[in-house]
């Protein structure tokens, strides 16, 4: 008993040891993580609040059109990213660890040209679009007006996110969340007002929804310096920019010759807008399909089951914030594996908090909505399940980026979305919401698989 118990002694203190080295090498991590939590934890409070208001304001059946609304604005947002901000962020932090701050900004001013430039072009397109995609396609005559008005919240987004862009590339993640908590906070303010007055409507909603962003775009904007959205004489001058180059990215270079696959930044640029449009209409397909198969009723209960598990998506979100600039800054092999292997089990921490999460709080689904939106139970624990699989493994995906994943990840996508696709089709109508959520769990099932074992055997071949 004695032998028996000091081998267990022993094996208990290794593992103490072990998680205190953890926690003392990854101190700063852990720290920029907590920071990072506090919009999040802001932005799941708040839009659990909010979620309360709409749900009971619109009932299940306005919730749906809503949620088709903002199926749309959500999708010109990220449209008109495409990856940009990541490759901003990318860069941005590459030039500042080069000591390079003029690069920084020539980043972010591009970024910012291209992103404002596809936000119009989308923003006219789905103008006029909107009455066809109202009545024709989702039967909805009165959609088209709410669905214009959302227009702005995109047109808002490219500004709002240029300071999180210009912290987060300085790994200044405290001022970073003091703008994403203060523009979150805004945003309630325009849903409070409609609760205060008590005038529900879907275009009521999005009309204070937009209002609201149009002011917290506008707030912060003035934090950063004035050539992060315009290049002055001065500007070129420090980066050597060229002046009539609209569409490719500015780098010096030193900075287009530092990094760990030798990927150049039009090709990673590229990979990066594959792999995003089509994630983009992967995440679309399950709103836009239920909207053809489904009634509204159940895209307001999918809709609510999602917000419901929404806070799970902000903490895969603040792994993400914090992990991108470290791992776009790392040049070396070494470096990029101690960074997966910190990663892998700082992601494997916060998988069980996820799985704690999706047992309790969908059961205060018909206490906090209403009775109406008891079915939404079953819905937000298999959603949650998707998210605690993501949580797992897409912190991986992301160190692979430095390991010149960026090249294989859109082929990974491509999958993601003909699973997604066939699931949907032959799941929706015999299972209503609950097939468009099971095929949630299977696209980032494939996804973490498929991606792990790609970015694992990567990191075994570089030396």
């Amino acid at each position: 008993m004695n032998f028996k118990g000091s081998i267990a002694g022993s094996f208990i203190g290794r593992r103490i040891e072990r998680l205190t080295d953890l926690i003392n090498s990854s101190r700063q991590g852990i720290r920029d993580v907590a920071v990072s939590l506090v919009p999040l934890a802001s932005k799941a409070v708040i839009g659990f609040l909010s979620s309360i208001l709409l749900a009971r304001g619109l009932r299940p059946a306005g919730m749906g059109e809503y949620a088709l609304v903002l199926s749309v604005t959500d999708t010109v947002t990220s449209l008109s990213d495409l990856g940009i901000g990541q490759t901003a962020i990318r860069y941005a932090s590459l030039s500042v660890s080069q000591n390079e701050p003029g690069g920084q900004l020539a980043v972010l001013r591009w970024a910012f040209r291209i992103r404002i430039v596809l936000t119009g072009l989308m923003v006219v397109i789905l103008f006029l679009a909107a009455p066809i995609l109202g009545s024709k396609i989702w039967h909805l005559k009165d959609l088209s007006e709410p669905m214009r008005i959302g227009l702005l919240l995109p047109v808002f987004g490219v500004v709002a996110v240029l300071p999180s862009l210009y912290f987060q590339s300085l790994k200044r993640f405290g001022m970073n969340s003091t703008v994403l908590t203060v523009q979150t906070l805004l945003s309630f303010m325009g849903i409070g007002v409609i609760a205060l007055l008590g005038l529900w409507s879907v275009p009521s909603v999005v009309t204070a929804t937009a209002v609201a962003a149009g002011v917290g775009a506008v707030v912060f904007v003035f934090l950063i310096p004035g050539e992060a959205l315009w290049r002055s004489r001065s500007s070129l001058q420090r980066t050597g920019e060229v002046k009539n180059s609209f569409w490719r990215i500015p780098l010096s270079d030193l900075v287009k010759n530092k990094g760990l696959d030798g990927t150049s930044a039009e090709r990673f640029t590229v990979y990066l807008l594959l792999s995003t449009v089509i994630v983009i209409i992967t995440l679309k397909l399950d709103v836009w399909l239920m909207g053809y198969y489904l009634d509204q009723s159940q895209i307001g209960l999918y809709n609510i089951a999602a917000r419901v598990a929404l806070p799970l998506q902000l903490l895969l979100g603040a792994f993400t914030t914090v992990l991108w600039p470290r791992a776009s800054s790392v040049t070396k092999a070494i470096e990029a594996k101690a960074l997966l292997k910190k990663t892998f089990k700082a992601s494997f921490v916060v998988a069980i908090f996820g799985v704690v999460y999706l047992l309790v709080v969908p059961m205060l689904i018909p206490v906090l909505f209403g009775n109406a939106y008891e079915k939404s139970v079953i819905l937000a624990r298999t959603i949650a399940i998707g998210y605690c699989i993501a949580i797992l493994a897409n912190p991986i995906s992301v160190v692979g980026y430095s390991f010149g994943m960026a090249r294989i990840y859109w082929i990974v996508n491509l999958l993601q979305m003909t699973v997604v696709i066939v699931m949907l089709i032959l799941l929706l109508p015999r299972l209503g919401a609950l097939g468009a959520a099971l095929t949630f769990v299977a696209n980032a099932l494939v996804g973490s698989l498929v991606n792990g074992c790609l970015v694992l055997i990567k990191a075994k071949q570089l030396q």
